[in-house]
Parts: C-alpha cells; structure tokens; sequence
C-alpha cells in the first residue's frame, strides 16, 4: 500500500529531521532463507522488521559469491579495447568489456590483470583502479571494480578462453565510444560507466 508524504528536498550539509534519519535506519533481519543455491548464485528470502516503526515485510536478494571486474584497455592510439559476444538473455551479441569474476581469496587488481590477458591476450604496463559500482543495489548484492588499462603489449599465447566462451576483440576510438554510448549503441552498463569513467580520467 502506498502512503504519503510531505517532501524535503535536502542540499549537501543540510540537517536531517529525527523522522528524516529513521528513513535511512537499516532494517533488521527476523528470519533468512536460501531459496536457491547455485556455485554461480543465491537467491535469499529474508523477513525485515523496522527498528523504529516496527513495520514487517520480505525481501529478496540475488548474492554472487564473488564480485566481478570489468577493465578499460586504451591502446597507444586512444582507442578501447572492446569484446564483443553473443549474451543470451538478450538474444544478441553485444559489445562490453572484459570483465570476470574475482576469484576467492584474489585481489581485484590481480583479477583484472588476469581478465585483460585471458580475453584480449594483451598485458599492460600500468593498471590502476577507476571505481566500483553495484548495479542494483535493490536486488543485488555484489559490485563491480573498474580499471584502467595503458602500455599494452601482446602476449605470446593468444586468447585464454573458459569452455564456451567466444570472443571478438575490436578497437575503437574512445570518442567513438562515448559518441555510441550517448546515442544508445552500446548498452552494457559496465561498458558505459566504465567507459564515461576513464573518459573522465584521461581527460576527453
């Protein structure tokens, strides 16, 4: 049921009202169950009680075991390293980044190293972190760690691929992405907030 209220619309460094800070307060956990297990993915059913208000309801929540990484490879030439792959969900090849899951007990960067080398069969010079996002914090709980990839340089062995995966590499010219990205041609979020991210960094 939908209720009302009357709305502040608050400016950095205003003070919250007593009422205003229960809003924010985390809601406590009654009961927890695991509707479904998977080594990729749980799906939870928790019942949540308000500390204050003492209102109850469920809620249901996708937690990956691991976070993920996604990496902005830029060449010598300004351009991005993009993949491009069937995703089967939306019934298409796509264009995104590479990007995989962190291992247990591996750092993100170390991940994000692997990542690059495995799917485009490059190595950078230098690597650094751009960000981290969680994509629907209203479902999901688990992020994504951006880097920045520069000084590439090919690696013998070629393309690393796990089992079913099929990957082509193109590379772009990073105003050309961000031009697609505003006009709707790419539609991976990763790609986009990864992308804008180091667009940002590097100056464009």
């Amino acid at each position: 049921m939908q209720h009302n209220r009357k709305l502040t619309v608050h400016h950095p460094g205003d003070q919250l009202s007593p009422e205003e800070e229960t809003l924010l307060m985390p809601w406590q956990v009654t009961d927890q169950e695991t509707v479904f297990a998977h080594p990729f993915i749980d799906f939870v059913k928790e019942r949540l009680r308000h500390p204050i208000t003492g209102e109850e309801m469920t809620y249901y929540t996708v937690i990956p075991p691991v976070a993920t990484v996604a990496v902005v490879a830029i060449t010598a030439a300004n351009e991005v390293l993009l993949t491009r792959q069937y995703r089967h969900p939306l019934r298409r090849a796509i264009y995104d980044l590479p990007a995989g899951r962190i291992e247990p007990a591996e750092d993100a960067a170390v991940a994000a190293e692997r990542e690059l080398r495995e799917e485009t069969a490059c190595r950078a010079k230098r690597i650094e972190r751009l960000g981290y996002e969680v994509p629907y914090p209203g479902g999901l709980k688990s992020g994504t760690y951006f880097f920045l990839a520069q000084d590439l340089e090919p690696v013998p062995e070629g393309q690393m691929l796990d089992e079913h995966e099929k990957i082509i590499i193109e590379a772009m010219p990073i105003q050309q992405v961000l031009d697609g990205i505003m006009t709707g041609k790419y539609v991976d979020g990763a790609l986009q907030l990864g992308v804008l991210l180091a667009a940002r960094k590097l100056g464009f």
